[in-house]
Parts: C-alpha cells; structure tokens; sequence
C-alpha cells in the first residue's frame, strides 16, 4: 500500500456514519407504540431496498440539449413575477411528480429546511419587468446548478392566462443536504477530521472546521477554520475568511504554515454582466512543527496580495417581442491583476527555486470570447445535470513582471475550443508565453492540450463513456520559471514526488467510465480503468531522449447526490517506474472529490497555461 494511502481508517468511518445515519432514521420513524412496528418494517423496507436492491428504474434521465432551448419560444415576452418552489430530498426537479419517499429522505427532510427562498431570489438576475432572454435565463439556471448546497434546479416559464405578451417564472431547486464530513488517516498515529454546513440556515453561506492529530507533531493538535458567504447582498461577490495552523501552503517539503486568508470573488456569471474581479489576501509563517534540523526545515514568511478587476463589452438589453433579437454572445472583455508575493524571511536553499522568490506581476488582459452551453448527465456525476461550454475564448496578455530583482516585460496568447459533435465532446487549448530581457526572448513557453469524450452508451444494464486526453508542453530558452512536472492534471497526477522535472513533457491518457444501476444505501456506484503516461525531457535533453513514467489501474467511484460531500474514489494505481520511496502499488481512497467546469466566462489575467 502506497505511503499516503488512507484506506483503512476512511473507510471504517464512512460505513459507522453511513449506519448512524440509517440508525437515527429508524429511531425517527418510532414515534409512538402505534407506528412503531410500521415504521420498523418501512424502515426495513427501505433498508433492502437501497442496499440489496439494483432498481431498474432511476430518477433521472439522459439527454443532451442546448440550454437556452427550452426558453425560445417565449422569448420576448414581460416577465410578470418570479415563483419560487423548493423541493423535498426525495423529489426530481426533471419530473416534480416523482417522490422518491423512504425513511432516510424522511429524516433529511425533518433536519433542515434547505436555502431560504428569499436567499434564491438573490440568485435571480433576471427580474420582473424585463423582456425574457432565453440566453440569459439558461445562464441564470446555470448559476445555481453551480452552487455548492444545490443538487440541481430548473427554471420554467408559465404563460399569463389571457394575456399573450406576459409569462411568470417558477424556479424549480433541489438542494443537497448540507452537512457533511470526512476523515482521513495515515496509519494509527495520524489522522484528521473536516465538518461542515455549506449552507448555514439556508442562507447561502458555509462554515468548516478541521481538526488534525499527529503524534509526531508539535503541538499534536492543530485545526483550520473557515467560513463563506456566497453573494454577499445579491452582488453575486462571494467572500471567505480563513485561518489555519494546518495549512500546507506553497512548501515543497512537509512544513506546515500558519496563515490567515481573505478572498473576494465576483465572477462573471452571464455575458451581460458589466463587472468582474476578485481579491486575495494572505499572510502565511512556516512553522517547525517536526522540529526537523535547521538544515533540512525551510523557514520563511511571506504576505500575499493579489487583486484584479475587468470590464465587459458588448452588453446588450433584451427587446421586447417583434423587437426581439437573438444574442449572438460574442464578448469583449479587458482586465487588469496586480500579484504581490513578498518574503520578508527566506528559507535557505542550495539552490535557485522558483516558489520561495520575491514575485510582483502587473497584467493586462484583452479577450474575445463567444461561449454558450449544453445540458446533459452522466460525465462526471451519476445523474444530475451538467453543463458543458461550447464555444471559443481567445486572449492576449501582457504587463510587468519581477522576480526577486529580474524585471522582464511578458507576453502571451492562449486560444481555447470547446465543441459538441454528434454528441461527442472535443476541446483543445494552444497557450503561447515568452518574457524580454535584455534583447532576447526568455522562458519561451508552449502548450497543447486536447481532451475528448465519446457520446453516452446507454446498455441495459449499465451507461458507458470513453474519455481521451493528449497534451505537449515545453519551455525554450529557460532561465526563471518553475519547471515541469508530472505530478499534475497535464502529466499523472497521482505519481506524488517533486523530484522529477523538465523543459518538455508529453503526455497521453484514457479513461472508461462505467454507470451500473446499482445503490448502496442511497450511493450510486461506478467504475473505471485507466491508463496514462508522460515523456518527460530534463534540461539538455531532446523530448525523445527523456523518461517515460506510466499509471495503470481503475477502481470505483460512488456518490449520493443528495447529500454534500463529492464524489467517493476508490483506485488501485500500478506505477511501472518509480522513484524515491513510490511504491509500485498503490491504493487510495479519496473522499469529496468533485469534477465541475468552471462557473465564470472569463478568468483573472494570468499567463499562457503551463505546470
């Protein structure tokens, strides 16, 4: 078993909360003499129907649409008044006819009465009043499927009785259950704990504790807390707040920091948002927590600022029916960052690293983008909607950079695609980077990446997708930059050592994903194999020339999606070649892992993609 595996003590924690769960619903259902023995047996029922039981019928469906589709045929039309209907844990926002009652969907629905509807008003950026876009609605509906607490949710349009020009707006939203947890263990004398509400009395706001013992540290105890608002005063700004003495933070080795984190982030939720920017604060100390020899301990502190804002262009105003217009979503959007990295105590190292040097970075970005989206399931979640970009984003950077006394002017231009073919999905990103300094061309950066997967394969008993993935990148001319490494989503991103780097790396991979129809008490079950390698090319040395690193394995995932936490993972990882103390076989476990696209049309500036 691999070193950071955490197999054991996990899973015995997810199967005692999954069974005090169960037991709690039990005890719910026993209100009285007289409904006791009904609620046992429906209990029972309910006990051998979801962890016996594959049903052969699912709650959910399969389709592949654009999102504003549903919407054309209204467009135009005032709307008059926006209704708000939250549904139970056990209802289907695809069919609201549909209740899926048993003990446990009884108990969720008892505990918490999910987001406020006033606090889901806030989310509206399509008022009363306005003439009814179906870009913007799509967009609007998109929002909330994006939300952390929200399972799904759908946006219908119901005509005004006798009046042709005017329809209301219902806002159909299904929230998940918003308690969670997870532990994870390193053998018998490490271990941590994470709780958390990501919806605190329903509204909009999450809070999480972490709670870390180790033996060998000092002191043995440490924690992190933090806590969210989401769409502070219907702004659509979210702010977090952070301190942790657990944090990991930017060190390469196993120092952990003391740290206290202000962000603010306003993405730009819709094309006809006129402002987006965010804002990171940071102040992080490391910390000898091992009391390792000052030899070997990396010992700094640094502040971070980093803060960015940008315009959108081309905003427009939906009107009225004949009046109508369709959008044709093409954007122009400038911005400008400012990142600040300043140490003010070093580490000392033997030699040059990139992470541990003073950074100031002034950017401005122009971009053009033309993006739009479709609804679908079964790509990374089992079931619930997903929305994939289709369209292009192209932009051009440029500004001021410093690292430690090195000034260099950059430049860069990246060009991403994402497209739907037959219900097939293909993407690729070309980045392109280079920095002057003193009359020639440093740290020439390139990267190609191009991802797809098939349409679904829906057999009887199971629905089946392929995914591929190929991807170069490679850095000319090298002097400043951090190398390239294969410990990341562009190399195996499991093979954990930092040890391994280089100036050209290539790297192909596939995945096959299973859906089965079967349940383990509410949890849905997949699987999957894998295969994957990279070439990686050190300094001096032709692409061809380099090593060749190679995973194989598979595993299942299994998720309930009406409760918080993510995804369950767990993978069996062949390594061919290793280094360092990586074994050749690894098992992991991995809880709360969570595949999303991004929710925002455009990102802080930053340069051309590379790791």
């Amino acid at each position: 078993m691999g070193k950071n595996s955490t197999l054991p003590f996990s899973y015995v924690m997810k199967i005692i909360y999954l069974f005090a769960f169960l037991f709690l619903a039990s005890i719910c259902n026993a209100q009285d003499t007289t409904r006791k023995k009904s609620g046992v047996k429906a209990f029972a029922n309910d006990f051998i129907d979801n962890f016996f039981i594959a049903r052969g019928r699912t709650h959910d469906s399969v389709f592949f649409q654009k999102s504003e589709r549903y919407f054309q045929p209204y467009a135009g039309r005032i709307i008059r008044k926006t209704i708000v209907r939250k549904l139970g844990f056990g209802e289907s926002v695809l069919d609201t006819s549909e209740n899926i009652l048993n003990s446990i969907t009884r108990l969720a629905n008892s505990l918490q009465s999910g987001t406020r509807p006033g606090v889901i008003l806030q989310f509206m950026f399509v008022k009363p009043g306005q003439s009814l876009d179906p870009f913007q609605l799509a967009d609007n509906e998109r929002l909330f499927r994006e939300l952390d607490f929200v399972k799904d949710a759908r946006i219908r349009v119901r005509p005004v009785p006798g009046n042709h020009d005017s329809v209301d707006i219902i806002v159909v939203v299904r929230d998940v259950f918003s308690w969670g947890g997870k532990a994870d263990a390193s053998g018998i004398n490490s271990f941590s704990g994470t709780i958390y509400d990501a919806n605190l009395f329903g509204a909009a706001q999450r809070l999480e504790y972490t709670a870390l013992y180790d033996k060998y540290r000092q002191p043995k105890f440490g924690s992190e807390i933090m806590y969210r608002k989401y769409n502070v005063g219907g702004s659509f700004t979210d702010v977090q707040l952070t301190y942790s003495n657990i944090d990991k933070g930017i060190s390469l080795g196993d120092e952990y920091e003391t740290s206290l984190n202000l962000k603010l982030d306003r993405p730009l939720y819709t094309p006809n948002a006129k402002f987006a920017g965010g804002m990171n604060l940071s102040w992080n100390v490391s910390k000898n927590r091992y009391e390792k020899p000052d030899s070997i301990f990396r010992d700094y502190e640094y502040a971070l600022t980093d803060v960015w804002g940008g315009y959108n262009f081309g905003t427009r105003t939906t009107r009225f029916l004949s009046e109508y217009r369709e959008d044709d979503r093409k954007r122009k959007f400038a911005a400008v960052r400012v990142y600040n990295q300043h140490f003010s105590r070093k580490p000392v190292l033997e030699d040059y690293n990139y992470l541990y040097t003073d950074k100031l970075f002034v950017l401005g970005e122009f971009s053009w983008y033309k993006l739009n989206f479709y609804r679908t399931n079964y790509i990374f979640g089992f079931g619930r909607t997903e929305d994939l970009p289709v369209g292009i984003t192209r932009k051009f950077t440029s500004g001021y950079t410093r690292i430690d006394s090195i000034e260099r002017p950059y430049f860069g231009w990246e060009y991403n695609h994402w497209m739907e073919i037959r219900e097939n999905y293909l993407s690729y990103t070309l980045a392109l980077g280079t920095n002057y300094y003193k009359g020639s061309f440093e740290d020439n950066s390139l990267l190609f990446n191009m991802s797809w997967f098939s349409r679904l394969f829906n057999f009887r008993r199971f629905k089946l997708r392929q995914f591929l993935n190929m991807s170069y990148a490679g850095i000319g001319n090298y002097h400043l930059y951090d190398q390239l490494r294969i410990d990341n989503e562009f190399g195996i991103h499991r093979f954990r050592t930092d040890s391994i780097r280089g100036l050209q790396r290539l790297s192909l991979g596939m995945e096959t994903a299973i859906f089965t129809r079967l349940q383990l008490l509410g949890f849905r079950i997949g699987f999957f194999t894998f295969a994957r390698g990279s070439l990686l090319a050190p300094q001096g040395k032709a692409l061809f020339h380099g090593d060749i690193y190679s995973a194989l394995g598979g595993g299942f995932r299994t998720a309930n999606e009406n409760l918080i936490f993510g995804t369950i993972e767990g993978r069996i990882t062949w390594f061919p070649r290793t280094v360092g103390n990586i074994n050749s076989i690894v098992l992991t476990l991995s809880s709360n892992v969570r595949f999303r696209f991004s929710r925002s049309f455009v990102q802080a500036p930053w340069f051309a993609s590379i790791r």
